[in-house]
């Protein structure tokens, strides 16, 4: 029998952060963004939690390499092979950026060939401490996911494994045997057709908050990937006790992301001389990994018994990652001091989350430059 939960779910437009008396902090400068982290298999990793998405248009050695030197975590996209990634690591190496906190992904079509490429970087590239290592897939709900997972950790017993993707807390404690991050979002990011085209998803301030409760009464963590429209759902993710947060689009726009900028001219109504004023505009091009354009150019075509489950988008072209990612964490320092959290580490305890009608006031929008 169909079971329907009657129960409010909510998104990241449902909610606000109500700021309230802390502590004596009186400075965005005072805030501690940096946290130690310590895996339940035993390892520790420091840093700020966001990531980029582990995409082929943001999940490329350059956007990671951004992150890792400002001493957020990164992860980069499944279809590099170990020698790219070796010559990433001695590029990194030789500008002393950090190589803790990269999570090289993998895939799970083709299993033996995954974990080869993994022992071909410990062998040939160097890759023996703090090894971190992102198992993709957009759903974690079948018995072939899993068998990876316990894989990856029997051939790799020291490293830190992130696996994902899900969508409910009944799967988290069986993940969590051998997962030390779980990775929490279906069909929430602005590339993904999930939802349309299956029907399938969790709203995700309700999803992280079921999953952090489990996952961390057994020591375990948990990514909340997807759904990120602004810095201040990062904000949000942070404040209901997200360990880490992904973003994709955030990213797509700037100058880092793979692609070209492309420029389009807008003919407008705005009028000169009797003539319509053309607007030039710039964007990049950003796509979903389940789109029929990734299909194409990363498996040989659409398979006949799949249906796209990604966007190919035009995303408006934002400049400089280094703004970007100055803005996040100059965002979640100002959003610590608004509830009187020290670190990162307190959002949680500090905040107190109201549920909302409206968030924004969006009544000059359509002027926005």
């Amino acid at each position: 029998m169909t079971q329907i939960l009657s129960e409010t779910y909510l998104d990241y437009s449902d909610i606000l952060i109500r700021p309230k008396m802390g502590i004596n902090l009186n400075s965005r400068k005072d805030v501690t963004l940096e946290r130690m982290f310590k895996f339940k298999h035993g390892q520790t990793r420091t840093g700020l939690g966001v990531f980029n998405a582990n995409m082929a248009t943001v999940g490329n050695f350059v956007v990671a390499a951004k992150l890792l030197a400002r001493g957020m975590f990164a992860t980069i996209h499944k279809h590099y092979s170990a020698d790219e990634i070796g010559t990433f690591f001695d590029s990194c190496r030789g500008q002393n950026i950090p190589l803790d906190n990269l999570f090289i992904t993998i895939g799970l079509k083709n299993a033996d060939a995954e974990i080869q490429k993994l022992k071909d970087l410990e062998s040939k590239h160097k890759w023996t401490a703090n090894r971190n290592i992102c198992i993709d897939a957009p759903n974690f709900y079948i018995q072939k996911a899993l068998d990876v997972l316990a894989r990856v950790r029997k051939e790799f017993p020291d490293a830190v494994i992130m696996a994902g993707n899900i969508a409910s807390g009944d799967i988290c404690l069986k993940l969590l045997d051998y997962a030390d991050i779980i990775k929490c979002g279906i069909g929430s990011g602005s590339a993904c057709l999930t939802r349309k085209q299956t029907g399938c998803g969790t709203p995700m301030v309700s999803l992280i908050v079921e999953c952090a409760d489990i996952a961390h009464s057994v020591n375990g963590h948990i990514c909340a990937d997807g759904g990120i429209v602004d810095i201040g759902d990062i904000c949000k993710a942070l404040c209901l006790n997200a360990d880490f947060v992904m973003a994709g689009g955030m990213f797509a726009g700037t100058d880092e992301a793979e692609g070209e900028i492309i420029t389009k001219h807008f003919e407008t109504n705005e009028m000169v001389d009797g003539t319509h004023v053309v607007q030039t505009k710039y964007f990049k091009a950003y796509y979903g990994m389940s789109s029929e354009y990734a299909n194409n150019k990363f498996a040989g075509g659409m398979s006949n018994y799949k249906t796209s489950e990604g966007r190919e988008l035009l995303i408006p072209y934002t400049g400089s990652l280094d703004k970007i990612l100055q803005d996040i964490g100059g965002g979640i320092a100002s959003c610590c001091t608004y509830i009187g959290a020290a670190s990162v580490k307190h959002m949680a305890k500090c905040a107190t989350i109201i549920q909302v009608h409206n968030q924004l006031n969006k009544v000059f929008e359509k002027y926005s430059v």
